[in-house]
């Protein structure tokens, strides 16, 4: 690290054109890192940017800009969350997709801060990083493996078993909206579809390898730091109860709420939720537990089933999310289906939680005669269902009869079949597991997020339930814009989320002196989450994005979940979007002021909202 140079980071940007086949080196520009902290906040001023107005986001025109946060490949606990920023071909916002795991650790060994791919390639090629040595290789052999096979493949052709690998599936190659990318297996840039921007541009995987350190402005601060989280951590209930069962230690607590996802939302409890529990889980298919790159929490579980039908499955997870909206939202509570079903989306590479949605969608449609045997190919899309739920996730997979039209996504699939009201989402990306109707500020969570519905946008239901007004509507808007401010930090310090339970916003900023040497109050921390979330608004703004976007599905705002503790609950959405636009300073469009862009320092921005 040279002397003036920030601590945290390597020092360089890869931008490779895939159109004609070159790349070159950038120094990092620093200045942004210190006002954008890093990963999310960094991508969101570069995409801005960089990216013309209402392309297509399939076309050459559109970039994946993968960064890396200033805490990465340090000691600093749970430091491995890279983010890849890009224009979302299923809902056409801004978005950003977060991946663990060891891959961003492993870029800035290489020396590199991120990577940006622009342009298409004329063939199927593949993104080789050894530290300075850079190269497109074809990728012909592998394009059209599943996401292991072509791992193990590229790790063959590498000699190298330890290297680092993203890589797109099938759904990617063949431009499934809500495809994702895949890395070791199991880990997922998963919201939005950057695996079909991926494969837009002809490009399979980017293999990593890197042997640098990264400098930190003062290592026996940060070493104090990290002792000292790792000591909460040991004695931290609900950490120990996570590292015991993954995420799915959640799904009971959620259900007997009230609030989960279950039978395409129509209800928020279930009797069978029992049965795909994280005791459920640990007791009787989890055979090892996984840790990402400096993570002691270790909450990845890997799982293994002997399946009558389909032999014997070995995965990691199914984490929650995906047990919500692949095994509660779809009544299918049988292992077996839905191990065979995570693993047919993941070799696919696909997003669990979208894909979940869509299959509800699907299923609920059928029971009502909307779908009929003709349409599904005599495949018996009843609830429940498991091998229809395996048969279909294959299907969109491979794009295959009906598959081809859910692989669009719920909106446009709600549309064709002429049941937009059916469709549990916001701005085309699907509803997470939580029913909004029992936490009422995970309704304007999944209404506002810049990147259409997303659970770790703004995560409300926790404070919610501790002040015990989940039903309440007032002072929600407030209540998100502190969230997402807080988020916005994390996750441009790429700290996984899970790391909240230790980390206060006071221990993370002394986490960030001590690598970076930049000392931020609280408040100035807050305040430059808040312009993250307004950079990202501004994209969305400038795409032709309004409040008639930030809306929910009219089963949330009409209807009552049919059964549990949230029946006779719906949402009044207005109450909470005016109180949220007033809050952070946005006009009742949803549009930030001008006035309110010179306060937070974005004037050159004005023409967007002007």
């Amino acid at each position: 690290m040279s002397q003036n140079q920030m601590g945290g980071l390597a020092g360089k940007i890869l931008r490779v054109n895939l159109t004609s086949h070159s790349y070159r080196v950038e120094t990092t520009n620093e200045q942004y890192f210190r006002q954008y902290i890093g990963a999310r906040g960094v991508g969101a001023k570069m995409l801005l940017d960089e990216l013309k107005a209402c392309i297509d986001p399939l076309s050459p025109e559109n970039k994946l800009i993968f960064l890396t946060g200033p805490t990465e490949g340090t000691i600093a606990p749970g430091a491995n969350k890279i983010t890849v920023t890009f224009k979302s071909p299923l809902t056409g916002t801004y978005s950003f997709s977060l991946c663990g795991g060891s891959l961003g650790p492993e870029l800035k060994f290489a020396g590199y801060d991120g990577i940006i791919i622009e342009g298409k390639a004329e063939k199927p090629c593949y993104l080789w990083i050894d530290d300075d040595k850079i190269e497109i290789r074809s990728a012909e052999n592998i394009w059209g493996k599943l996401t292991h096979k072509a791992e193990d493949t590229l790790r063959a052709e590498l000699k190298d078993p330890a290297v680092k690998i993203a890589v797109i599936g099938p759904a990617g190659e063949n431009l499934n909206r809500y495809a994702c990318i895949q890395h070791d297996y199991h880990r997922e840039f998963g919201r939005g579809g950057c695996g079909a921007v991926m494969g837009s541009k002809n490009l399979k995987a980017i293999a990593v390898r890197g042997k640098n350190t990264v400098y930190a402005h003062d290592q026996n601060a940060l070493t104090q730091i990290t002792l000292q989280v790792y000591e909460i951590l040991a004695k931290h209930p609900k950490a120990n109860l996570r590292k015991a069962q993954g995420t799915c230690e959640m799904v009971n607590g959620i259900n007997d709420l009230g609030f989960l996802a279950v039978r395409n939302f129509n209800d928020g409890n279930s009797p069978l939720a029992g049965k795909v529990s994280g005791t459920e889980m640990k007791d009787n298919y989890v055979f090892g537990d996984v840790s990402c790159f400096g993570c002691p929490v270790a909450c990845g579980k890997n799982c293994i089933i002997e399946s009558p039908k389909y032999g014997k499955i070995k995965i990691e997870g199914p984490e929650f999310e995906t047990m919500a909206l692949v095994a509660t939202n779809t009544c299918v509570h049988d292992w077996n289906y839905i191990l065979k079903a995570v693993d047919i989306i993941d070799q696919y590479g696909m997003d669990t939680i979208t894909c979940g949605g869509t299959v509800a969608l699907a299923m609920e449609c059928y029971e009502k005669g909307i779908l009929t045997d003709k349409d599904t190919n005599n495949i018996k899309l009843n609830f429940g269902n498991g091998e229809a739920l395996c048969q279909l996730v294959e299907m969109i997979g491979k794009r295959e009869g009906i598959g081809d039209i859910l692989a669009e996504g719920l909106k446009y699939t709600a549309e064709k079949w002429g049941v937009p009201d059916l469709a549990m989402h916001s701005k085309g990306s699907s509803f997470a597991a939580y029913d909004p109707r029992g936490a009422k500020g995970m309704g304007l969570t999944y209404a506002v997020s810049t990147k259409g519905a997303h659970h770790m946008f703004a995560p409300t239901f926790g404070v919610e339930l501790a002040q015990n007004n989940r039903f309440e509507e007032r002072g929600k808007g407030t209540l998100v814009k502190e969230n997402q401010s807080f988020m916005a930090i994390v996750d441009s310090m790429s700290l996984c989320s899970s790391m909240r339970f230790a980390l206060s916003l006071s221990m993370q900023l002394d986490i960030i002196r001590s690598i970076t040497g930049i000392a931020l109050s609280e408040t100035e921390a807050m305040e430059i989450g808040e312009k993250i979330v307004t950079l990202e608004k501004l994209f969305n703004v400038r795409e032709g994005f309004s409040r008639k976007d930030d809306t929910l599905p009219p089963r949330m705002l009409k209807e009552s979940p049919d059964n549990g503790p949230c029946r006779g609950q719906s949402i009044n959405l207005d109450v909470m979007l005016d109180e949220y636009y007033d809050v952070m300073g946005w006009d009742r469009e949803g549009r930030p002021t001008p006035s309110s862009l010179d306060k937070m320092g974005l004037g050159p921005y004005k023409d967007i909202v002007v």
